[in-house]
Formats: structure tokens, C-alpha cells, sequence
């Protein structure tokens, strides 16, 4: 057995960064840059008006002592809907009435706010003094021509597709997306929707372990169930060579019959290591055929998900070339006792408290690796550490996010 840190450098040391593609911009969200990304000019290009009103020199807004009480009156020399640029300069006692998004004109340093004026005529009566920059964007204010706008790296969201546009692409280069392949093993598990015979099971790996790819960013196949049978297994592994990413599940427990570690070996797979020093999922297998990186995953269906959370996706993550690949980790205070045997980094399901400024952790009642439905109602894993027997509750503990970013 190796420690869990010494398992997970020897993870994303195997994983390599997938060579960049471009996609269009609308199906861009949820992939990763791969390179950094630089404004082609300002952003915004021109000063602008933020609101609309009337672009004047604040200057003029200063009315003289006598006339304070009634305003300064200023003549509207233009009307200026956004999209529009105005040629004109605007010179002293002269305004140019100015929609939100308008380019501000020549001349003219600030904007007075509809709200604080009255038209008279041809003329604009200005109530509020102004000073200069108030209510406009300065050209550059977001990003001057040549700035990183995003960083290689970056998952792109919402306002990463925001900025994408507003830098004027149309096509993005990303990461190309691993392609992650699936084997649930065993004669006792049964697809969902096939009838099971006495002693079976339904098959929750299969489908929750491709749920957890896609979620993570892989192009994930489920290739179904691979029987205790050499041949049966052979076929599998012969069907998945083309991916990435192999993920088999079940067969590779200590007392397991040896059928998926042997036929492994047989399609070339180099062993990296077999068991961690862990708490759910000590069985954990990791190796590797040319570039694509092989991991069994126990059978019990919290330990398999736990492990994946683990192990798989800082996988997917480096190779899609993020930062900090993995799922985000954070504190929060512990809600009850914990009392565990050490020697293993143990990761317990944890229920987040609702509510209130300050995070706070419980661990699930249920921690036995086959319960499901602990995984269903917890939200992070609670992180022990191996020297640790015992957490008062009030103490401060780390914790792994299971649901994304």
C-alpha cells in the first residue's frame, strides 16, 4: 500500500495535457482554454455614456451663484442613440442629449442624468452639478489591448463566454475533451431494466461512474458489463483501447478472483500500484497501456464514486489542462464528534449544515462503503488524516466538495 498523496502525484504525473482544438463559441461552456487569451483593443473601444442624459463639460454644470437655485441652461446641439458616433465637438454652453452606450463626444467630460434636467426648447436645463468621469465608462476601464482578458486553464462559464465575445472571437481554442471508457464487472450485477436472477444485483457503478466522466469534463462511454469469463473480459478491454481513460469497477479487491488484474497484464497494462492507504477504497488499482491510463475501482458503490473523486477526475482535469485540477477543497467546522481507528486517510461523507456565515460539517450516520444513499444526501467528504483517532466536535476540518465547482 502507498499513502494517498504518494497515489495521487503518481496520477497526475501519468496525465498529460490533450493537444488544443477550436469549437464555436456557443457550445464553448464547460471547456477549458488552451491558451491564454489577449483583448485585440480596448474594451470597452471609446468612452461611453452609462446612462441616459445629456454629455456636457462638467465645467458648465457649475452654474453661477445668483442662478444656482434654477440650474444652468445648456443648447442641445445633437441627439445621440447608441451605435452612433457624433463628429461634432461640443463647446463651451453646448450639450448633446446621449443615450447609455452612446460614444461620448468631443469635448465633453461627463454626463448629467436625465432625472436632473428639463428640456426647454432647444435647450436642456442641468440641475445637478457634475464632475468629470461621472456617469460615463472610460475607454479600457475592462481590459486594454493586449491584456490577458483569460488565462489558459480557465473553465469556461457564463462570463467566460461573455468575455470570449466581447474579445471577438467566434471560435475558442480548448483543450480536446479525454475520452473516458467504462467497464462495470461481474457475473452478480444486472443493467437496470433486465431481470436479476436470485443473488444478483442492479448496476449502479456503470451508469453513476459515466454520470461522474461527463460531469468532469470527459467524452465518457459506458461498454457495459464484462462477465467473469476471460474472453468476456479480453473483449472489453480489446473494445476500450481506442479511450483515453479506462475505468473498470469490481475484480480488483483483495480475495477478488485475480481474473481482472491477469487480463489487464494480458492487454499490456503496467501496474503503477494496487491498494492506498485509504478510507473508503484501499483496493484501488492504477496503471497504464501507452498513453492511456487504466484504473480499477472497487465495487462497492461508495467506494468506487469516492475513489473516482479521488483519482479519476485530477486526471481528466490535467489532461484538459486546468490549474488546479481535482475537486475544490475548503474548511469548515465539525458539527459532532469523530471517533475513527487511524492508520488510514480516511474520507468520511459529510452533510453541510444550511445557512449561516460560517461553514459547517457533520458526518453522514451511514459510512459503510455500500451505502448510496449516503452519497446521494452528503455534499462534501470530511478529509482525516491517518495519525488522527479522534476530532472534537467545534474544530476546524478539511473537506473536499463532491458536486463540482
Amino acid at each position: 500500500m502507498i499513502e494517498y498523496q504518494d497515489a495521487r502525484s503518481l496520477v497526475l504525473s501519468a496525465a498529460r495535457t490533450l493537444a488544443a482544438e477550436t469549437c464555436p463559441l456557443a457550445g464553448a461552456l464547460g471547456r477549458t482554454l488552451a491558451r491564454d487569451i489577449h483583448a485585440r483593443e480596448d474594451i470597452p473601444p471609446f468612452a461611453k455614456a452609462t446612462m441616459d442624459g445629456y454629455a456636457v463639460r462638467a465645467g458648465d454644470t457649475r452654474p453661477p451663484a445668483p442662478e444656482a437655485a434654477n440650474g444652468v441652461a445648456l443648447d442641445v446641439i445633437e441627439d445621440l442613440p447608441a451605435g452612433r458616433f457624433s463628429r461634432r465637438t461640443v463647446g463651451p454652453g453646448q450639450t448633446v442629449r446621449i443615450m447609455t452606450g452612446a460614444p461620448l463626444p468631443k469635448g465633453t467630460d461627463a454626463v448629467v442624468m436625465v432625472e436632473d434636467t428639463e428640456t426647454r426648447g432647444g435647450s436642456a436645463l442641468v440641475r445637478r452639478e457634475v464632475r468629470p468621469g461621472d456617469n460615463i465608462g472610460l475607454a479600457g476601464e475592462d481590459l486594454k489591448k493586449g491584456e490577458i482578458a483569460l488565462e489558459r486553464g480557465a473553465v469556461i462559464g457564463p462570463a467566460e463566454t461573455g468575455m470570449l465575445a466581447a474579445v471577438g472571437l467566434a471560435r475558442v481554442p480548448v483543450t480536446r475533451r479525454p475520452k473516458l471508457a467504462v467497464i462495470a464487472t461481474g457475473d452478480e450485477i444486472v443493467e437496470p431494466g433486465r431481470k436479476k436472477k436470485p443473488g444478483q444485483i442492479l448496476n449502479s457503478n456503470g451508469p453513476a461512474l459515466t454520470a461522474m466522466a461527463v460531469q468532469a469534463g470527459a467524452v465518457a462511454s459506458y461498454l457495459g458489463i464484462a462477465r467473469d469469463r476471460n474472453s468476456s473480459l479480453a473483449a472489453k478491454l480489446a473494445q476500450a483501447k481506442g479511450a483515453d481513460i479506462l475505468i473498470l469497477s469490481g475484480g480488483v479487491s483483495v480475495g477478488d478472483h485475480d481474473l481482472v488484474k491477469d487480463e489487464l497484464r494480458k492487454a499490456g497494462v503496467k501496474t503503477v500500484f494496487w491498494q492506498v492507504r485509504i478510507k473508503p477504497g484501499k483496493p484501488v488499482f492504477f496503471g497504464g497501456r501507452g498513453r492511456q491510463l487504466v484504473f480499477g475501482l472497487p465495487g462497492n458503490p461508495t467506494s468506487a464514486m469516492v475513489t473516482f473523486l479521488l483519482f479519476v477526475r485530477p486526471a481528466i482535469e490535467r489532461m484538459l489542462g486546468r490549474a488546479v485540477p481535482g475537486a475544490p477543497g475548503g474548511r469548515a467546522i465539525l458539527s459532532g464528534d469523530i471517533e475513527l481507528k487511524p492508520g488510514r486517510t480516511q474520507f468520511l461523507r459529510g452533510v453541510l449544515a444550511d445557512g449561516g456565515p460560517i461553514l459547517k460539517v457533520s458526518p453522514y450516520d451511514d459510512q459503510r462503503s455500500g451505502v448510496l444513499r449516503s452519497m446521494v444526501r452528503s455534499r462534501v467528504l470530511i478529509v482525516v488524516p491517518p495519525d488522527v483517532r479522534r476530532i472534537d466536535s467545534g474544530r476546524e476540518v478539511e473537506i473536499i466538495f463532491m458536486d463540482g465547482r
